[in-house]
């Protein structure tokens, strides 16, 4: 998030090699994804076929979801045509990490773009595919601080109401966008993080235990508020919107929502790892989507210096691993999600 305009900024910290979490999900919605790819309809071209991911990251997971998609189009399509990848993400992205990822393994063509994808990102009637995961709980801007937590799952009253306002909002904006660039026939597949009816998540422990070590960190009053991040779990009902596909021309194929395991999770609950290597890499995960979130509050005040800074987010992890290590049983990183397969009319 932009210090001065509460903007969203993009991942950072070795993210790579800290998403498998996010590896999971993609997994998972692999018999989505060729849902959709039996559904689109593909005009024979001179030109490549052109498919987007919104919101690649650093590259490692996009790439990986990228060839399947193209792998099931040449086997089930049997097109000779070629593709060109459009890897969108925010400016702030890290696109050197982008750009190495794609270079280890050059089987497609790729390009990057750099714009928020609550905006329109590519020309009118371009893409054949668009392809969104683990990325549209991100809003386009935080809409209010909260009071009593970082994440607005744990709101109330007029505060949780800015947040749902804003989260659907947003999911309009991306719809739109999305389907102004879509061609007719063309498909929308999207993995959304998602919370229960009750509009719990299944990492609840997880994130009550990232405020709880903010509060212990001795940050300032203002400090704890500037560290509201600015997410939205959606409900399965929330994503499920008719009126607003009908709207953007969009006719639902396929619908879910699934329950996705954290894989170290499961290898520590089976012995397969141990404490310590487990602590090692939740809190790799935790920290390189999170850290820059509670880095960017401490910085806005112009008070501490980077040094300080950097000591005080040292102190944040090592109260935060002490606390797993208490009651490691009690926090889990599995996530609800919601699958979308959409076409274009």
């Amino acid at each position: 998030m932009d210090t001065k305009s509460g903007r969203v900024l993009g991942m950072t910290g070795s993210y790579n090699s800290n998403s498998v979490p996010q590896l999971n999900v993609i997994q998972s919605s692999i018999s989505f994804i060729q849902k959709a790819i039996d559904v689109l309809d593909i005009v024979p071209s001179f030109f490549p076929i052109m498919i987007a991911d919104f919101g690649s990251s650093h590259g490692g997971n996009s790439n990986y979801a990228m060839k399947i998609i193209i792998n099931y189009i040449k086997h089930i399509k049997q097109t000779n045509q070629s593709f060109l990848i459009i890897h969108n993400d925010l400016p702030t992205n890290d696109w050197i990490s982008l750009f190495d990822s794609l270079n280890e393994d050059k089987t497609y063509f790729g390009l990057a773009n750099g714009r928020s994808f609550y905006e329109q990102c590519l020309p009118t009637n371009s893409l054949t595919i668009a392809y969104s995961s683990m990325s549209i709980h991100w809003l386009s801007r935080k809409p209010c601080n909260l009071s009593n937590h970082c994440l607005p799952r744990f709101a109330q009253g007029a505060e949780l109401i800015a947040f749902k306002t804003q989260a659907a909002n947003d999911y309009a904006q991306f719809l739109e966008n999305r389907s102004r660039e879509l061609m007719r026939g063309g498909v929308l597949i999207l993995s959304i993080l998602s919370a229960d009816k009750e509009g719990k998540t299944l990492a609840h422990n997880v994130n009550n235990h990232l405020y709880k070590c903010a509060q212990l960190i001795a940050v300032n009053e203002e400090e704890l508020l500037d560290y509201t991040i600015p997410l939205y779990h959606r409900t399965y009902e929330e994503c499920l919107n008719e009126e607003l596909f009908k709207r953007c021309s969009l006719q639902l194929i396929e619908s879910d929502f699934h329950i996705v395991e954290s894989k170290f999770d499961q290898e520590f609950q089976h012995g397969k790892i141990t404490l310590e290597e487990f602590l090692q890499m939740h809190i790799g995960y935790q920290r390189s989507w999170g850290e820059s979130i509670l880095r960017q509050a401490l910085e806005m005040n112009e008070k501490r210096s980077k040094e300080e800074i950097d000591q005080v987010l040292d102190r944040f992890w090592l109260i935060y691993k002490d606390g797993m290590k208490e009651n490691s049983t009690e926090y889990k990183t599995g996530y609800y999600q919601t699958y979308l397969v959409l076409k274009k009319l």
